[in-house]
Parts: structure tokens; C-alpha cells; sequence
């Protein structure tokens, strides 16, 4: 890879389709609160959502970006730009 950027041909098909991502409002929400290290069980309380409903959206997250975790989604969507 000589140290380039390698971009996932699929990922770079949704981020055409969705210019402003893939996620909804909600799902970018959950996203961000994670991502600033917020446990699902406080984003849950945050958001007036139960722990399972914040559970379900990262997971949705998840295979909405194609990431192998919550990790990877916090990386896709920032490095696109969606969070």
C-alpha cells in the first residue's frame, strides 16, 4: 500500500449516495455520545432511551458502515465526516 489511503470501494459508493451519510439524526446522536466515551447505559439515560434501544442503534450503526465495531464506526463516520 506504499502508505496511502485505501478506501473501501462499497463505503465510498454509500458516502456517494448519502452525501451527508448513511446514519440518521438519532444514530449520530448515539454515535458522537459514544464516541466522547459515553457508556450505552448513560447514552441511554441522556437520550430518555432504554439500554436496549441504544444497543440496537449502534448496532444499526454498525452494519449501516460496514465497521467490525462500535470503534470502527466511531473511525468511518469521523473520517467522513458524518460525525
Amino acid at each position: 500500500m506504499g502508505g496511502g489511503k485505501v478506501i473501501d470501494p462499497e463505503l465510498a459508493y454509500k458516502a456517494i449516495d448519502h452525501p451527508d451519510g448513511p446514519l440518521t439524526d438519532r444514530e449520530v446522536t448515539v454515535l458522537r455520545l459514544t464516541a466522547a466515551g459515553s457508556p450505552p447505559r448513560e447514552v441511554a439515560s441522556q437520550l430518555h432511551l432504554s439500554y436496549g434501544t441504544v444497543r440496537n442503534y449502534l448496532a444499526s450503526t454498525v452494519a449501516k458502515l460496514g465497521a467490525r465495531n462500535r470503534v470502527d464506526a466511531i473511525r468511518i463516520a469521523t473520517d467522513s465526516g458524518w460525525i
